[in-house]
């Protein structure tokens, strides 16, 4: 979050204003630059050991991804909190609403996290049975742990959305967290597509 500045509001704190969003919007998409590496690496994984397969080893007998029904599950409910979050905060959007969406998608956050956990806790294999069981442990752990710590950040900007809080003085700096939460979701579909479907 940006720290919040004396007479940021004034009619001559429009550069500064403009400096502000300027400098979340560059590092938020720095950091998005370094996570697709992140999960490339994990894709990359992914097809190399399915494609190697040693001793036939990318799937134990009887290994198989688990239900594919509550892992959408999971994934509606992350794309829903992105989806929400992005409505909430773009500038045409009114200060009330902001208010009303931002809760919405934090409680979607929190569910998306327990659904994922629950899933994590009853896979139904080991992380021993393979190639596929390590690689969705460690890829959807991964995933969870970022969208959890997400989560977190969207809990700080919910706390500051009272009529003087920093989020609503500042709308355009947090507008930028929406990008975060829609990389997630994205991120998200395409391991939804690797490890239910592909694999």
């Amino acid at each position: 979050m940006a720290v919040r500045t004396p007479g940021y509001e004034q009619p001559g704190a429009t550069a500064e204003a403009a400096l502000d969003a300027g400098l979340v919007a560059v590092g938020t998409w720095l950091f998005l630059a370094a996570e697709i590496f992140f999960f490339a690496a994990w894709w990359f994984a992914f097809f190399y050991l399915r494609a190697i397969n040693n001793n036939q080893a990318w799937k134990a007998e009887g290994v198989g991804p688990p239900s594919k029904g509550f892992g959408a599950v999971v994934l509606v409910l992350a794309l829903l909190t992105a989806a929400t979050y992005f409505l909430g905060s773009r500038q045409v959007t009114r200060a009330l609403l902001f208010r009303v969406l931002t809760p919405v998608a934090l409680v979607l956050g929190i569910a998306t996290c327990l659904f994922q956990g629950y899933e994590m806790w009853h896979l139904g294999f080991g992380l021993t049975d393979g190639g596929y069981p390590s690689l969705f442990a460690g890829l959807t752990g991964s995933w969870v742990v970022q969208f959890a710590l997400a989560t977190a950040w969207l809990g700080s900007i919910v706390l500051q959305t009272g009529p003087a809080g920093d989020t609503i003085r500042r709308r355009r700096p947090a507008a930028s967290f929406a990008w975060v939460l829609l990389f997630l979701a994205a991120i998200g579909v395409v391991n939804y597509v690797l490890l239910y479907l592909v694999a």
